[in-house]
């Protein structure tokens, strides 16, 4: 939607409207772009972008507006949604879903990421159709939620046809829009500050308003307004009112200020001059306009009408006028005031106590009228009265509004226990409780734990006590404070809560004993007393939850095959409740790890589909973990390129990775780890530094933190062996062998690299310790899962103390059977060396061939020096040809997945359509997208079709 009215008069601005103009040719051609225009109120923003914008329908695009509305920052996504033309009543499609999502769609309990999810696919499907432009005007009162949507637009701009106009004024000064506004110009968006216009501009501005060139008189008024169009627009209004002449009427004298030639007189403020401006409306229209204004920028009849006590046949002939005199305009089934600065300037002439009292009343009549929760919150917000009604609203409905707008829920809550503190005892445990609740979800946890800590301290309920308790634990445990979650925990069974939250507080005791102290068989005592209570009290959650914590147990003592049944029940019995959708998230992660502990790894790439089939569907905000698992199966797999997107799709300051305190720590330490390995493999120096940096940096305290470490501490050593330092590298990998009590480390994978680096240094005493825990580790994973992974690296690890190539060969096929292509490079490699060593330099070298053609695939440019200096000593080489370095730009450089994913988008298929073929998330394809652009040097979607087609024709 355009704006209402486009300038009666555009001058001045050329060097801006042609950069404009520039920006829509290239969207229309299909190259995205992004723009941020400033300026103070009424310096002809809208104006330039609605110029600007002109030629884009001519050109095939399609521009969606919205204003944003300060009454409405508080209702997450509003502004957006408005853009986007997301209605209730008459949506479809994606649409539809949306509005099902945040108006009630049943067994949704947090329904604004699966909804910003399905919006930011709303957008990649009609840019794909159609080259888009949006615009946000006074993106300065837009609310969080929608900036967070600008912000992830903004990130894959450059492969969409998609052209973000943000317009704003530099007063008010928020935070979130000054972050937005930082991003946005770090991704080289246009950036115009609108100044004031000239005054050649003004005079040409007055001519064509006035009729006429000015005298002396109105050039003088003019003055008046520094070089602001909407203030010189209005102010003229008001002369030719105050004389009673049309546009054009001239001569423009007519217009002159009666007073007298020289007269002083005071510039009025640009507010005033608005409602100057107004003065000629009738007083009935004006009073109901003002009471619109309460309604916000946007405002049905209906509500106008409950608002005022009146049926909406009163209000015909005022807003009849209001319409024929340009005050508001029709957007669908709503009236909008025609600029902001005319809703401003008639809310301003109610006075401020009467205001607040009115807001009051418009929440109870949209409360009646059966209004969606946010646009009560927003009247309630707007007034500072607190009564029974408020108060009794505000509980009722605290559960929904924290689903559908938490901030406002967290702000209404907090000033309704402010008030009923000391007075009201059981309403203040109620609202305090649910702002509790609120706080740990919107992630402010030192806020959470104050409310808990004052329930414990203050509250009767007991039901809300246990809950407080629980939701403390999870808190205390979430930002690192492990033993104080334990007693905490052990004093809320101590009180003897109802069943329900005793089998859940053991099942969170059981977690946290495994996590923080690696006491297995205690926590696995304790998880099986919860699963019996919870059994019995019915608990799906608390039954789901206590088997995950088995799981943990089972898997730590390499039981994989126990470990699979408990996490298999733990699904069955969570099953799709979108309730449980964080602690389904964590068991769907435990049986992918499971299945490739079993050397399953077919399975659980079919795990890894439906988890991202259902993370995708649901908006999951828990899916920075679920890209890293993803990372580390790839990696394992072979298909490092894939690995790569996965870990450039992980959001690590997005929302909490542990589920909430669910789970344990660890997943930002694998995340570093294994970015800083994959990058070591590929010398890619740069990167790898990045992440261990980042990565050491991190605290490693609980057993939880140490045994995700491992990836991290394998990267740290393979950057000392690169740098010439093997000795260091021997002494991080043999910290692997210090295991702390219950820890799950799976070390044999990292342990031939320690034997091979022990042996090249002469330290044979450690190599055999190292094949020593290797065997170990391998014999309890035979003894009760049956012979997988772990075998198969003690039998690398033998051969290669024995110097035995022939078991390596073993090995390396063994790695070729269950697809794993990474670890036969290496055992091919070390049985190079081996070969080489016994003068069976044919061998060598064919072997040696065999395992850099692998690395070659991978783009492991640091493990084809190491195997080529390894055995330089014994004359091996591979030859003049030898194999040809992996292209790192052009077709040839993309990836298997990354054709597949060009072929498409030269099919006109949208992210979203291509994410459902390949069953990947949204964001991944998102990110193999930024690499094609990257691979082939090209700028938009449409270069990438031009070049996938002309390969296909080069295709016999």
């Amino acid at each position: 939607m355009a704006p209402l009215a486009p300038p009666r008069v555009f001058v001045g601005r050329e060097a801006e409207t042609a950069q404009l103009r520039e920006l829509v040719r290239s969207v229309a051609a299909g190259r995205g772009g992004l723009l941020w225009v400033e300026g103070e109120p009424g310096i002809g923003k809208t104006a330039l972008v609605t110029e600007g914008l002109a030629e884009g329908p001519e050109l095939g695009c399609r521009t969606m507006w919205a204003t944003a509305d300060e009454m409405s920052r508080h209702a997450p996504l509003h502004a957006v949604l408005d853009c986007l033309q997301v209605d209730t009543h008459e949506a479809s499609g994606r649409r539809a879903r949306i509005s099902e999502l945040l108006h009630g769609a049943p067994g949704i309990t947090e329904p604004l990421w699966p909804a910003m999810e399905e919006l930011l696919a709303l957008v990649d499907e009609l840019s794909t159709a159609k080259p888009l432009i949006m615009v946000m005007d006074d993106i300065q009162w837009a609310d969080e939620a929608s900036l967070l949507a600008w912000h992830r637009l903004a990130q894959v701009v450059e492969q969409q046809s998609l052209l973000l106009v943000a317009v704003s004024r530099p007063v008010p000064q928020r935070e979130p829009v000054d972050r937005l506004r930082r991003s946005v110009l770090a991704r080289d968006a246009v950036l115009l500050s609108l100044g004031p216009l000239t005054d050649a501009e003004v005079s040409a501005l007055v001519t064509d308003l006035a009729g006429g060139p000015p005298d002396s008189e109105l050039r003088r008024l003019a003055d008046n307004a520094a070089g602001n169009p909407l203030y010189l627009c209005e102010m003229l209004d008001v002369l030719r009112r105050r004389h009673r002449a049309a546009p054009g009427d001239g001569p423009a004298a007519q217009l002159s200020d009666p007073a007298a030639p020289g007269t002083a007189v005071p510039p009025p403020s640009l507010s005033s001059v608005i409602t100057r401006r107004l003065d000629f409306l009738p007083p009935e229209v004006l009073e109901t306009l003002s009471s619109a204004t309460l309604l916000g920028q946007e405002f049905s009849v209906t509500d106008l009408a409950g608002l005022l006590g009146e049926p909406p046949s009163t209000l015909l002939s005022p807003l009849r006028y209001a319409i024929a005199a340009g005050v508001v305009g029709e957007h669908n089934r709503l009236l909008r005031f025609r600029h902001p600065l005319i809703h401003q300037a008639l809310r301003d002439t109610i006075p401020s106590a009467l205001r607040v009292a009115l807001h009051r009343q418009a929440a109870e009549v949209l409360d009646r009228a059966g209004a969606p929760v946010e646009r009560v919150a927003e009247q309630l917000l707007s007034s500072d009265t607190v009564d029974g009604w408020t108060l009794d609203w505000t509980v009722e409905h605290a559960a929904a509004l924290a689903h559908r707008a938490p901030e406002a829920a967290a702000h209404l809550l907090r000033r309704g226990a402010d008030h009923c503190a000391g007075i009201e005892q059981e309403r203040w445990e109620v609202l305090t409780a649910a702002l509790a609740k609120t706080l740990f979800r919107l992630g402010r946890n030192a806020e959470a734990e104050t409310c808990a800590w004052q329930l414990l301290e203050l509250a009767h309920d007991p039901e809300i006590t246990a809950e407080m308790r629980w939701i403390l634990a999870r808190v205390l445990f979430s930002v690192g404070r492990s033993r104080q979650a334990v007693t905490v925990t052990e004093e809320a069974l101590d009180a003897c809560p109802a069943p329900m939250w005793r089998a859940r507080l053991q099942a969170l005791l059981a977690m946290f004993l495994r996590a923080d102290a690696g006491e297995v068989a205690a926590a696995e005592s304790t998880a099986r007393e919860a699963l019996a209570v919870a059994e019995d009290a019915e608990d799906r959650f608390g039954i789901g939850y206590a088997l995950c914590v088995v799981w943990l147990a089972e898997a730590v003592r390499r039981d994989f095959r126990a470990a699979l049944s408990s996490v298999d029940r733990a699904l069955e019995v969570i099953g799709d409740d979108p309730e449980y959708r964080d602690l389904r998230s964590w068991a769907l992660d435990n049986k992918i790890f499971t299945l490739q502990n079993l050397d399953r790894l077919s399975d659980a790439e079919a795990g890894l589909r439906a988890a991202v089939a259902e993370a995708e569907q649901g908006g999951d905000p828990t899916q920075a973990s679920l890209h890293i698992g993803t990372a580390v199966h790839c990696f394992w797999a072979g298909r490092w390129d894939d690995a790569r997107t996965a870990l450039d799709s992980v959001v690590v300051e997005g929302p909490e990775v542990t589920h909430y305190g669910l789970r344990e720590h660890g997943p930002i330490l694998l995340y570093h780890g294994v970015a800083a390995l994959l990058a070591g493999h590929r010398d890619d120096r740069d990167t790898a530094r990045r992440h261990l940096e980042a990565g050491l940096a991190l605290p490693s305290v609980t057993v939880s933190d140490w045994e995700n470490g491992d990836f991290l501490l394998a990267a740290d050593a393979l950057s000392a062996e690169r740098d010439g330092d093997p000795a260091s590298a021997r002494d991080r990998l043999a910290e692997l062998l210090d295991i702390r009590p219950g820890q799950m480390t799976l070390i044999h994978q990292w342990l031939p690299d320690l034997v091979r680096i022990a042996l090249d240094l002469d330290d044979d005493a450690l190599a055999r310790k190292a094949c020593a825990a290797c065997t170990a580790e391998a014999e309890a994973e035979a003894a009760l899962s049956g012979p997988a992974r772990a075998g198969a690296a003690a039998e690398r690890c033998r051969g290669l103390l024995a110097g035995d190539p022939e078991r390596l060969l073993a090995v390396a096929g063994h790695y070729e059977s269950v697809s794993r292509p990474f670890e036969r490079a290496q055992s091919l490699e070390d049985a190079a060396v081996l070969l080489a060593r016994a003068r069976r330099t044919a061998q060598a070298r064919d072997r040696l061939n065999e395992a850099v053609g692998i690395y070659a695939a991978l783009g492991a440019g640091w493990d084809i020096r190491r195997a080529d200096t390894r055995v330089r000593p014994y004359g091996v080489r591979r030859g003049v040809r030898g194999t040809r370095k992996r292209p790192s730009f052009g077709w040839d450089a993309l990836s298997p997945t990354e054709l597949k994913v060009a072929r498409m988008v030269a099919k006109g298929m949208s992210n979203p359509e291509i994410a459902s073929d390949l069953f990947l998330s949204r964001r991944t394809v998102q990110t193999h997208v930024s690499h094609i652009l990257g691979k082939l040097g090209v700028h938009s979607r449409v270069e990438i079709a031009t070049v996938a087609l002309s390969h296909e024709a080069d295709q016999p």
